[in-house]
C-alpha cells in the first residue's frame, strides 16, 4: 500500500475547501430573500385587476347554497330593503355586495352564531334585474344583459351580437335617468358609442335607413344608408345606368320635394330617392 505525502498547509486547504464552498453557497442563499418580496407582491396586483362583478339589489334572485346543510340552502329574491331571510340568521343585508362577498358574510355570520363550524357557503345570481341593461330592435340576442362591469354602448350591443343585415348602423339609447333618448351613431365612438352605460339604460337598434334609386338603372329598388355614402356610390349599389340612362340628368326626391342642384358626387341622406332619368337623342 501507498501513502501520499501531503503537507500541513495543503492539507489545511483541503479541510478548508467544503467549508468555504458552504459558505458560499450560504452566500448566495442570503443573496436569493429579496426577490421574494416581489413573489409577494405579485396576488394584490392581481387582485387588483379583477373586476368587481355584479353588485346585487332589489329584485335579484340569488341561489345560496351551504355545503354539507341543504336545509339551509335556499333561492330567494333580494327584497326592496336590499335583505334576504335566511334560517337562523334572519335578515342578511346583500345591497352593493358582490356574491362573493355575500357569500364571505353568511359564512361568518353562521361561523361568528355558534350554528356551523368553518362554513362553505357559495352564492350564485339566478336573474339579473336591479343592474342590468335592456337590448331591444334589430339585433340577433335581443333581452336583459347584467352589468357585472363597466360596459359602454359599442360593447353591450357586441355582447347582443351586434346590429343585424336590417338593423341601422346607430343605436336609440334611453337612459334611465329620464334625460330622453340619444341616437348614437356606431361608426364614430367620439359620437356616444364609447358612452358608459347605467343601470335601467335601455338601448333600441332601429330598421336600417334606406335609399330608393330608380329609374334607368341596373337594378333598381331599396339600398341601406351609410353615413357619409354619395350618390354615385348608391348608383353602383343599383349596378349603374342601363345604355339609356344619363348620370348626368338625375332627379332627387328628400322628404317629398325635388331638390336642385345635386351632382352625383353629394352625400346622400337617409330616405333620398335618385332617379336616373333618359338620355335626350
Amino acid at each position: 500500500m501507498r501513502y501520499i505525502d501531503i503537507s500541513l498547509p495543503v492539507f489545511a486547504m483541503l479541510v478548508a475547501a467544503p467549508a468555504i464552498a458552504q459558505t458560499s453557497g450560504a452566500g448566495l442563499t442570503a443573496a436569493s430573500p429579496p426577490a421574494a418580496p416581489a413573489a409577494a407582491a405579485a396576488p394584490p396586483a392581481a387582485a387588483a385587476s379583477a373586476a368587481p362583478g355584479y353588485r346585487l339589489g332589489p329584485d335579484d334572485e340569488v341561489k345560496v347554497f351551504i355545503y354539507g346543510q341543504p336545509d339551509l340552502s335556499v333561492t330567494t329574491r333580494v327584497k326592496a330593503d336590499g335583505s334576504i331571510r335566511l334560517a337562523m340568521l334572519g335578515a342578511v343585508d346583500v345591497r352593493g355586495k358582490t356574491t362573493a362577498e355575500l357569500a364571505d358574510a353568511i359564512a361568518a355570520g353562521y361561523a361568528s352564531g355558534g350554528y356551523l363550524e368553518r362554513p362553505s357557503v357559495n352564492v350564485e345570481v339566478s336573474q339579473f334585474v336591479s343592474r342590468s341593461v335592456t337590448v331591444l330592435g334589430n339585433v340577433p340576442q335581443a333581452g336583459n344583459y347584467p352589468l357585472d362591469r363597466p360596459y359602454s354602448v359599442a360593447a353591450m350591443l357586441a355582447k347582443a351580437g351586434g346590429a343585424t343585415q336590417t338593423g341601422a348602423n346607430a343605436v336609440i339609447l334611453t337612459p334611465a335617468d329620464g334625460s330622453g333618448p340619444v341616437r348614437i351613431s356606431l361608426a364614430d365612438m367620439n359620437a356616444g358609442a364609447g358612452r358608459a352605460l347605467a343601470p335601467g339604460d335601455i338601448l333600441f337598434v332601429p330598421p336600417a335607413e334606406k335609399i330608393y334609386v330608380y329609374g334607368q338603372v341596373q337594378e333598381p329598388g331599396a339600398f341601406n344608408f351609410v353615413p357619409g355614402q354619395t350618390f354615385r356610390q348608391a348608383l353602383a349599389l343599383a349596378g349603374g345606368p342601363t345604355l339609356a340612362g344619363s348620370t348626368k340628368r338625375i332627379k332627387v326626391r328628400r322628404v317629398g320635394k325635388e331638390v336642385e342642384g345635386i351632382n352625383l358626387d353629394d352625400a346622400v341622406q337617409p330616405e333620398d330617392v335618385l332617379v336616373i332619368r333618359e338620355k335626350l337623342f
